[in-house]
């Protein structure tokens, strides 16, 4: 039989550990996404792995390392389903195929950088974001793609310089 005290640590920890990262996993899966009602399922679902593994009574030793993990899964299953878009759908989120604006005057600044951060190559995509969308630290961003400190730095900095390559 379980002990109760170590239920109410698991409520306690994933309180804590939702707290601290529900904001976070939202901004990613919306990013990745551009859907904010995926973005919100891909959220609530990545908590829900998150509380079947705590309340297993499994460890969870990296907190951010495994829910990141959890939420870049999850995204990746996203776009391996079909997905069917109708122009309905499109058209009721803005699009208007009788539009004679060019796509630069419709794009915001924003959706053009997130665009290019995107073309980068994996290995600097996700750095890039964490640092300078999400704000990390080299050392968080390093513990949660579980590489070296040195080896995030590198692909921020060169991340950062093929944005740049593409802006000039």
């Amino acid at each position: 039989m379980e002990d109760i005290a170590g239920k109410d640590n698991n409520r306690e920890n994933f309180e804590s550990l939702f707290q601290g990262y529900a904001d976070v996993v939202y901004r990613l899966c919306l990013y990745k996404t551009s859907n904010e009602d995926v973005a919100h399922d891909l959220t609530q679902e990545t908590f829900l792995r998150l509380w079947k593994t705590l309340s297993s009574g499994k460890e969870v030793t990296k907190p951010k390392q495994y829910i990141y993990q959890i939420a870049r899964n999850l995204i990746v299953d996203y776009y391996k389903s079909d997905k069917a878009i109708s122009l309905d759908e499109l058209q009721e989120e803005g699009f208007d195929p009788r539009s004679n604006e060019s796509s630069a005057e419709i794009v915001s600044d924003a959706s053009i950088l997130r665009a290019a951060i995107e073309a980068l190559d994996k290995e600097f995509r996700d750095v890039v974001y964490m640092r300078f969308v999400e704000g990390m630290k080299v050392t968080e961003i390093a513990e949660i793609l579980d590489i070296s400190e040195n080896l995030a730095s590198v692909r921020i900095n060169r991340g950062k310089e093929k944005l740049q390559e593409k802006f000039k």
